[in-house]
């Protein structure tokens, strides 16, 4: 066993491969880790990647840049942000913290391409799938332990429900994408753990998850049927596994916690409703942000009054707008595209909208090609995940969320670029036979301390 350990982590070819694995691993399951992994990654791509020198890197972005000008809409996103966010009275601290909180945006292209010279053969996408696979057969044990155990509602260890649930359903998604190297078995439980993904993220019993549950899972049925030709999965395990999952929802609905936490998340704002057509408290706030943000927009449209301002602004409107004032302290809107409109303006609205949906559009050529429809519908889980999600909630100053938006998006660019550079076939390196101390097929003996490229 310690033998196979060294031989892998000697491998520097099954270094940069896990790495994907890795990221779609700790998105799920380890929060900020991802982030942290990310940050080492990025540092050791741009700035010491030993395939390509640094002008070399920056030679290559500006051309990948002008061969593909979409990847642009990343900066100038990031840019923006900072731009509108000189308005206020302590800037620079407004400035520091938006740029800790999309810095990944500004690093994305150049990222592209330095992995792509590190391993110019492998399908990322693919092996990232197989990370959020391993991930997902962990949330919903845990999602009982705190349930159960210590009263919670599940969080995952994001100490956030909404995070959790969103990554959930992302990862979920992602799962039952199929790829060239996927076995029989492999494409059987992909399907298991969508499944699982969508129970952890019921179980937070969040009602904004609720169109991104609907919507992501009516992908992953058009999915199946547009491609059931091409599946043979095991029918009979998947539906003994949905039979399990739904018992333990029920199940888990039936304890003191979970019942308590469906009662005061659903069945008493229903009640509430239904009797003096009025909403609780946390819907009420949430509407009451939802106008008196739209009239703050309408107000100044072009440059908006820098997102760390939007609630504040919103609150300042709201004696116009609602008769009354209000002093919400959230950190944003409850709706990140009406946050991004107030503090960067039409502008960064715009650049918003694009960059939820850019891994759809550097994709949509490939809906119809066989080889690469895997890659579109990649695209379309990860852009219709995140645009549901953000209707209610922030998506891009959480950093969990960010990281696993920019990184899938960095592998749909990696393979664009392979394609760019006449790398027609890409495959997902098999870690068993690198472990075994074999090099996988058609690869040269590495040198010590080198990539293969």
């Amino acid at each position: 066993m310690f033998y196979k350990f060294k031989n892998f982590i000697d491998h520097s070819y099954a270094r940069n491969v896990s790495f994907a694995y890795l990221m779609g691993l700790f998105c799920v399951t380890l929060g900020s880790a991802s982030t942290a992994l990310l940050i080492c990654a990025f540092v050791t791509i741009i700035f010491f990647n030993i395939k390509i020198t640094f002008r070399e890197l920056y030679l290559e972005t500006v051309s990948f840049a002008k061969k593909m000008p979409i990847v642009l809409v990343f900066p100038l996103f990031y840019f923006w942000v900072i731009l509108t966010s000189l308005q206020g009275g302590d800037w620079f601290h407004d400035v520091t913290f938006l740029a800790g909180s999309y810095w990944q945006f500004l690093f994305m292209v150049p990222a592209t391409v330095g992995l792509f010279y590190l391993s110019k053969d492998v399908n990322f996408a693919s092996v990232f799938t197989r990370g959020c696979r391993f991930g997902l057969l962990f949330v919903v044990p845990l999602s009982l332990v705190q349930i159960y155990f210590l009263n919670l509602r599940p969080e995952g260890i994001l100490s956030n429900s909404l995070i959790f649930a969103s990554l959930c359903i992302a990862a979920a998604g992602i799962a039952i994408i199929e790829w060239p190297e996927d076995t029989q078995r492999i494409k059987t439980w992909s399907w298991v753990v969508f499944v699982s993904g969508m129970v952890a993220a019921l179980l937070t019993f969040s009602r904004g998850m609720l169109l991104p549950i609907g919507l992501v899972t009516l992908i992953a049925i058009y999915y199946f049927i547009k491609n059931k030709s091409r599946f043979s999965i095991d029918i009979k395990t998947i539906g003994i596994t949905l039979a399990c999952f739904i018992g333990i929802l029920i199940a888990s609905i039936s304890t003191d916690n979970g019942w308590r936490i469906l009662n005061k998340r659903i069945i008493e704002p229903i009640q509430l409703y239904q009797k003096d057509r009025s909403f609780d408290r946390s819907i009420s706030q949430r509407l009451d942000m939802q106008l008196t943000g739209f009239y703050a927009f309408t107000q100044k449209p072009l440059t908006g009054y820098g997102i760390q301002n939007a609630v504040q602004q919103s609150n300042d409107v709201s004696m116009v707008v609602l008769d009354r004032e209000t002093n919400y302290t959230y950190t944003h809107l409850h709706n990140d595209y009406l946050t991004h409109a107030v503090g960067g303006g039409i502008i960064l609205l715009i650049l918003f909208v694009i960059v939820i949906f850019s891994p759809v559009l550097m994709t949509w050529q490939f809906r119809k090609d066989k080889r690469e429809s895997s890659l579109f519908y990649f695209s379309l889980v990860l852009s219709v995940a995140f645009a549901t999600i953000a209707m209610t909630n922030l998506v891009f100053r959480n950093d969990q969320l960010t990281t696993m938006f920019c990184v899938a998006c960095i592998f749909v660019m990696v393979r664009r670029l392979q394609i760019i550079k006449g790398v027609e076939t890409v495959r997902t390196p098999d870690m068993a036979i690198i472990a075994n101390g074999i090099n996988p097929i058609g690869l040269k003996p590495e040198k010590s301390g080198e990539f293969l490229g």
